[in-house]
């Protein structure tokens, strides 16, 4: 009931963002990224996951530009490093492809070439191949 609650009371700014999106001001938009980057550095797992997925979200429906999430590619490339489970650091790898930034995208191929945990590495390869093939650039390497 609690974990019900916690997700309800997660999802209600969300709700609110989507509904009011057209009328954020770069201000606005500055204060969510800086509160789900508070999210992404805290120590709950859960928190952190779905701080990353928000963003990833907000970013992948236009209601936030990718210059005015880039703020949270540093604490994201940290998270895909040092993420204590795999959906923390899956989340983290889908957050920094939607994000879009070629050292982000470069980080994701260094996961997939010399990550040793299987799931998270095949995550990241496809994801390496899908943003090259999406946008017409070559692989550096073949995975």
């Amino acid at each position: 009931m609690k974990t019900l609650f916690m997700l309800l009371m997660l999802m209600l700014p969300v709700s609110v963002i989507f509904s009011q999106s057209e009328n954020l001001s770069s201000t606005q938009k500055s204060e969510i990224v800086d509160n789900l980057n508070v999210g992404i550095n805290s120590d709950n797992n859960g928190l952190r996951t779905s701080s990353a997925d928000v963003l990833s979200d907000l970013v992948n429906d236009k209601y936030l530009d990718k210059s005015d999430a880039s703020k949270s590619m540093i604490p994201l490339l940290i998270m895909l490093e040092n993420g204590k489970s795999d959906e923390e650091r899956i989340s983290a790898a889908l957050a920094l492809y939607n994000l879009g930034n070629p050292i982000g995208i470069y980080r994701l191929r260094g996961v997939a070439v010399y990550d040793n945990n299987e799931k998270v590495s095949t995550v990241c390869k496809n994801l390496y191949y899908t943003y090259h093939k999406l946008h017409g650039t070559e692989y550096l390497v073949d995975l």
